[in-house]
């Protein structure tokens, strides 16, 4: 049996950034985003991102998995997911 999907297509969009944090340069990276990628969404993502980092940095994690709750303006949740990770020269 296959698949049925109703309605148009949603545009999935993506968002990395590089920030610096508890002396490590950390990439934030998050995906299917399903949200228009606001200046005020890519802040909220960058802020969680940031937190969540340097909450596991400090329990000695190199990487770890983001799971952002956002409300757009029309008052729907999306889970935005995504991954940090600290660069390494090897990076």
């Amino acid at each position: 049996m296959g698949c049925i999907v109703y309605g148009m297509p949603t545009r999935k969009e993506s968002f990395s950034t590089v920030i610096e944090t508890c002396c490590h340069h950390v990439k934030i990276a998050y995906w299917d985003i399903e949200q228009e990628l606001t200046e005020d969404l890519k802040e909220s993502l960058t802020e969680h991102g940031e937190e969540r980092a340097k909450e596991r940095i400090n329990n000695d994690c190199s990487s770890g998995e983001l799971n952002c709750y956002y409300v757009d303006h029309d008052g729907n949740d999306e889970e935005i997911r995504g991954w940090w990770k600290i660069i390494t020269e090897e990076d």
